[in-house]
C-alpha cells in the first residue's frame, strides 16, 4: 500500500509539545505563552495519546495481511529493532549521569528499566528516564497487537467499531472512578498503568482496519474530508482550553487516558483520506524526515537536557539558565536527526543482521546463569553476612558490568548461536569457551579499574576466578540440555493432545456435557493462549513441571467423556496428533497408553464408562 507520508510529520508535532512540556521550549515558547495557546502548547497529556492512536493505526496499515500467515516472530523482532536501541542508549546515559550512585540503586529499579517493565510497578515509573515510561506501554502494545489482529481478522468491522468504543468508554469511567476517588494517592498507577491506554491503540487500530477494509474506496469530496479533518482538530483544541477555564473538568493528565482517542482517530483517518494541498506540503521530503526523528527525540531529550543543563552549571558563564532557554531547543533538534541517522539507523540494520545468529533463550539463561554465578562466588568467598553485606556494592556493580558484557561478548564470538548445537562437543565448546574467557576478563578489568579509581572501595579478586570457573560451567550445561533434551518439543505436543480433550468436552453441547465450572472454562482459554504463544515464538525454556502438572490434575478431574466427544474421539484419533506424538516420541506415548489402560481397569470396576483413547 502508498505510504502515507503526511502522517509522520504529525508525530513531530506530538514530540514537540512533550519537549514544550518538559521545559524545552525556552524563548520560543514565551513568546507565545498566551491565552488560549496556553492550553493548546501544554497539552503533553494529550499529544501521547494521539502518539497511541498513531501507533496503532500505522501498525494496522503495515500489518493488516487477511490473506496471509501472521509472522508473530519476526514482528516482535522487528519492534523489538526498532525501539529497543536508542532506548537502552538513553537509559546508559541517565545511568552515566548517575555514576556516583548507580552501585547504591535498588537491582529491581534498573531492571524493570533494562527490561522496559517500569510503567507496571508504580514506584518505578518515573525512575530513569522519566519519559521512557510510555516504551512500556508500547512494548505492551506491541505484545497484544498480533493476536488481536488475528482475531479481527474474522471479525466484521461493525464488531470491531462496537468493541473498540465499548472498551474506550469502559476504560474511560474506570479510569475517571479512580482520579477522583484515588488521585493522587494513586497516581503513579492511574496515570502510567498500560492498561489505562490500550483503548487508545486499539481505537487506532480498528480505524486502520477500517481505513484498509472501506475506507481507503470511498468517494469523499476534499473540501468534505478537509472540514471534518479541521472541525475535528478545533473540537480537541477547543476541549483543551475549556479543561484549562473549568478546572473540575477533565484537564492536564487525564487526557492521557485515551479521553480524545475518538476524535484522534477521527482526524487520522481523515488525514489519510485527504487529497488536497495540505496533506502535500506534509509529505515534504524535509518534514517527513523530521517525523521519522520524532522517536530518538522523544527518548533523548531528557538525558540530554540534564547533561547540557550540568554542562552550563558548571561553565563561568553568568546566567546558565538564560544560556539553556535560548539554546536548548536548537540544540536536541540538532541531536534529534543526528542520533537518528549516525546512531540508530546503523545499530537497527546491525542488529537485524546480529538477531538472526542469536538465540534469545540462551541469551537469557545466559544472563541467568551470570547473575547466579556472581552470588554464588561472593557466598562461596564471604562466610558471614556481615562481610557479604559490606560488599553488596561491590557486587551490584560486578553484576551490571557483567549483564552488559555478557549480552555483548557471545554474540560477537557466536557463543549465542543456535548453530553451535549441531556441532560435536569440542567444536562446540570452543566459542563458548572463548566468549566466556573474553567476558570474565573484561569484567575482571573492569571491577580492577572501578576499584583503583576509589569508585569501589575494595574488590575480592577471588571471586573473579570462582566467576569464570562458574560462568563456564554453567554455559556448558545450559548447551548440552539444548542439545541433548528436546524436552519443550515433547511438552507441547503432549499438552496439544491433552487441549483436543479438555476444548472438546467444554464445547459439547449442554446434554452431553458434564457440568463444568466457569474457572475452568477460563483456565482452558489461558492454557491455549499460553501455548500458542509459546509454539510462535519457539522458546525452549524449562516450563514442563508447569504443563505436566496442569495436564495431570485436568486428566484427574475429567474422567468420563460424553458420548459425541466419544465419536468424536474415535474419528480423529488415527490421522490426529496424537498418532504425531507416538511416532515421534514412543516411550511418552507407551506410558501414556499404559496409565490410560490402568485407569481403565479402575474405571469399569468402578463402574464407570469407558475412557479417551481405550
Amino acid at each position: 500500500m502508498k505510504r502515507l507520508d503526511q502522517l509522520t510529520f504529525t508525530r513531530f508535532l506530538a514530540i514537540l509539545l512533550v519537549l514544550f512540556y518538559h521545559g524545552g521550549g525556552g524563548i520560543f515558547l514565551s513568546a507565545i505563552w498566551k491565552y488560549p495557546f496556553t492550553s493548546i502548547l501544554h497539552a503533553a497529556p494529550t499529544a501521547v495519546s494521539y502518539l497511541y492512536v498513531l501507533s496503532g493505526f500505522v501498525m494496522s496499515l503495515v500489518y493488516y495481511r487477511p490473506q496471509e500467515r501472521f509472522d508473530v516472530r519476526s514482528y516482535w523482532s522487528a519492534r523489538f529493532v526498532r525501539i529497543y536501541p536508542l532506548y537502552i542508549i538513553s537509559f546508559l546515559l541517565v545511568c552515566l549521569y548517575y555514576i556516583n550512585d548507580i552501585a547504591r540503586i535498588k537491582a529491581a529499579k534498573i531492571l524493570v528499566n533494562i527490561f522496559v517493565l517500569q510503567a507496571w510497578y508504580p514506584p518505578y515509573a518515573q525512575s530513569f528516564n522519566y519519559a521512557s515510561w510510555s516504551m512500556t506501554v508500547e512494548f505492551f502494545f506491541y505484545l497484544l497487537f498480533p493476536f488481536f489482529t488475528m482475531w479481527a481478522y474474522r471479525q466484521s468491522t461493525r464488531r470491531l467499531i462496537a468493541v473498540s468504543l465499548v472498551l474506550w468508554a469502559v476504560s474511560q469511567v474506570a479510569h475517571y472512578f479512580l482520579w477522583m476517588y484515588h488521585f493522587p494517592e494513586w497516581e503513579l498507577f492511574i496515570v502510567y498503568n498500560p492498561i489505562f491506554h490500550l483503548n487508545s491503540f486499539i481505537l487506532g487500530v480498528v480505524g486502520g482496519i477500517w481505513f484498509l477494509r472501506e475506507g481507503s474506496k470511498l468517494e469523499i469530496k476534499p473540501s468534505v474530508n478537509l472540514s471534518i479533518l479541521v472541525g475535528s482538530v478545533l473540537l480537541v483544541c477547543a476541549f483543551l482550553i475549556i479543561g484549562d477555564s473549568f478546572p473540575n473538568l477533565p484537564r492536564d493528565l487525564q487526557p492521557m487516558a485515551g479521553l480524545y482517542s475518538p476524535i484522534f482517530t477521527v482526524i487520522i483517518v481523515a488525514l489519510a483520506l485527504d487529497k488536497t494541498r495540505l496533506s502535500t506540503v506534509m509529505s515534504h521530503s524535509w518534514l517527513v524526515m523530521l517525523g521519522e526523528t520524532a522517536y530518538a527525540l522523544y527518548i533523548l531529550h531528557v538525558p540530554v537536557l540534564w547533561f547540557y543543563t550540568r554542562t552550563l552549571e558548571s561553565s563561568s558563564l553568568r546566567d546558565p539558565q538564560a544560556v539553556l532557554e535560548a539554546t536548548f531547543l536548537p540544540v536536541i533538534l540538532l541531536v534529534g536527526p543526528l542520533g537518528h541517522l549516525y546512531i540508530d539507523r546503523p545499530i537497527r540494520k546491525w542488529l537485524k543482521n546480529v538477531l538472526k545468529r542469536v538465540s534469545m533463550p540462551l541469551l537469557l539463561l545466559d544472563l541467568l546463569a551470570a547473575a547466579v554465578s556472581i552470588y554464588l562466588g561472593f557466598q562461596f568467598r564471604f562466610t558471614s553476612g556481615r562481610d557479604l553485606f559490606e560488599f553488596r556494592s561491590e557486587a551490584y556493580a560486578m553484576f551490571w558490568c557483567a549483564f552488559i558484557v555478557r549480552t555483548a561478548v557471545p554474540v560477537i564470538f557466536n557463543g549465542s548461536n543456535p548453530a553451535i548445537l549441531k556441532l560435536p562437543f569440542a567444536q562446540m565448546m570452543r566459542p563458548v569457551f572463548v566468549s566466556v574467557t573474553v567476558g570474565s576478563v573484561i569484567v575482571s578489568a573492569l571491577m580492577l579499574t572501578f576499584s583503583s579509581l576509589g569508585w569501589l572501595e575494595g574488590f575480592p579478586r577471588s571471586v573473579l576466578l570462582l566467576d569464570w570457573f562458574m560462568m563456564l560451567v554453567f554455559s556448558t550445561l545450559i548447551r548440552l540440555a539444548f542439545k541433548r533434551l528436546n524436552l519443550y518439543t515433547v511438552a507441547a505436543e503432549y499438552l496439544t493432545s491433552e487441549l483436543l480433550v479438555f476444548c472438546a468436552r467444554i464445547f459439547e453441547p449442554p446434554s452431553t456435557q458434564r457440568p463444568l465450572r466457569k474457572t475452568f472454562k477460563i483456565f482452558a482459554l489461558l492454557a491455549g493462549f499460553a501455548v500458542k504463544l509459546f509454539r510462535l515464538v519457539r522458546v525452549r525454556v524449562c516450563v514442563i513441571v508447569i504443563l505436566f502438572a496442569g495436564s495431570f490434575l485436568f486428566r484427574r478431574v475429567y474422567r468420563k467423556p460424553g458420548p459425541q466427544f466419544q465419536s468424536w474421539w474415535n474419528q480423529v484419533r488415527t490421522p490426529g496428533k496424537l498418532d504425531c506424538v507416538r511416532q515421534a516420541h514412543p516411550a511418552l506415548c507407551q506410558n501414556r497408553v499404559t496409565r490410560l489402560s490402568r485407569r481403565s481397569s479402575r474405571s469399569r470396576r468402578a463402574g464407570v464408562g469407558p475412557v479417551p483413547g481405550e
